[in-house]
């Protein structure tokens, strides 16, 4: 699968996150704080799967929209 810089960009801002919230919990910080980065976290990694998945399907219906059409929407019900 051929990658767009803009998804690895926004799984690296993830990935920094995630250690921010790494700091928040060994400085002992309030719960509802670190609650409320692992959301912004669980939103990110969400909507870049959402764009993966939406970019596979777009691929997918310029070539052959019958067998692979329905694996990818498999993948949106995962969802």
């Amino acid at each position: 699968m051929a990658c767009d810089p803009k998804l690895i960009n926004r799984l690296k801002r993830a990935e920094g996150q995630l250690r921010g919230i790494q700091a928040m919990m060994t400085e002992g910080r309030d719960c509802a704080e670190v609650v409320t980065q692992l959301s912004a976290v669980e939103a990110s990694v969400k909507r870049v799967m959402g764009m993966i998945i939406t970019e596979n399907i777009a691929q997918k219906l310029s070539k052959t929209p019958d067998e692979e059409l329905q694996t990818s929407l498999k993948l949106i019900q995962k969802l």
